[in-house]
């Protein structure tokens, strides 16, 4: 009776992650850096949830530039706007909403809304976590499309049937980023 609970639970996760996958079109690191007005290197320094005029809920995410890969330069920080977030005992997430943390090191890449705000391009397509493992030493990135899954992510089984399940280093994304963006 456990084999088939497991077995159902990893059935379970991985349509889950089809079909968040299903519902958004991959787009390849050629095509974001093309596409984007901004591609920036930074640190998450701070991240602050508001409400506007029609009470949608909305979170602004404060990045510390480390390296302005492409796009004017904008001085020492970048303002991310992104639906949803927390604001007291109210969430509102999409799952295909990139999600940030402080302290975290990403590669974004940005579009600019009529408003001058910065948005992610692609939503969670446009951003990338920047992984330092102790025991390789080697910096990589990811996103859900590219690079390597993290361990609890069920979207793992879509990178692998997609022939992305390959670790893709910092220095890797920067190159293509830069070849693409001229």
């Amino acid at each position: 009776m456990k084999g088939r609970s497991f077995s159902f639970l990893v059935v379970l996760l991985a349509g889950a992650a089809l079909g968040q996958a299903a519902s958004q079109v991959p787009l390849s690191i050629e095509t974001l850096a093309a596409k984007a007005d901004a591609v920036v290197h930074g640190k998450v320094v701070r991240m602050s949830c508001q409400r506007d005029d029609g009470g949608r809920i909305f979170t602004k995410v404060h990045l510390q530039i480390i390296e302005q890969v492409k796009g004017r330069e904008r001085g020492a920080a970048l303002v991310i706007v992104q639906g949803g977030g927390v604001l007291g005992r109210r969430i509102a997430r999409s799952p295909i909403q990139p999600r940030f943390r402080v302290g975290a090191e990403v590669i974004v890449f940005v579009v600019f809304n009529s408003r001058g705000e910065a948005v992610t391009l692609g939503l969670n397509q446009g951003k990338f976590d920047v992984v330092k493992p102790v025991e390789t030493g080697l910096t990589t990135v990811r996103n859900p499309f590219h690079g390597l899954a993290k361990r609890d992510d069920p979207r793992a089984v879509v990178k692998r049937a997609l022939g992305q399940a390959k670790p893709l280093t910092l220095v890797g994304l920067m190159r293509r980023v830069r070849r693409a963006a001229k």
